[in-house]
């Protein structure tokens, strides 16, 4: 997977929660093609470049961070 393939992927899950720039200077050192999706998100959150997505003031799990989004999108 190319980076500009990744960084459209973390936008569609992340909007705007990441500097484009920084992860794509980390993902140049990388070579994507062996890693999923879910691998490339965990180096990236891994190296900090990705944070507290669901503004609960804590960086999480990804999938912590995701629930956390869309629970409060429906008010939970």
């Amino acid at each position: 997977m190319d980076i500009q393939n990744i960084l459209s992927e973390l936008t569609a899950k992340f909007g705007n929660s990441f500097d484009i720039s920084a992860v794509t200077e980390h993902l140049k050192g990388i070579d994507t093609s062996n890693f999923s999706m879910s691998e490339i998100i965990e180096k990236v959150k891994g190296s900090g470049l990705i944070g507290d997505l669901d503004g609960d003031g804590v960086q999480e799990s990804v999938l912590d961070e995701i629930k956390g989004k869309i629970g409060g999108i429906f008010g939970k």
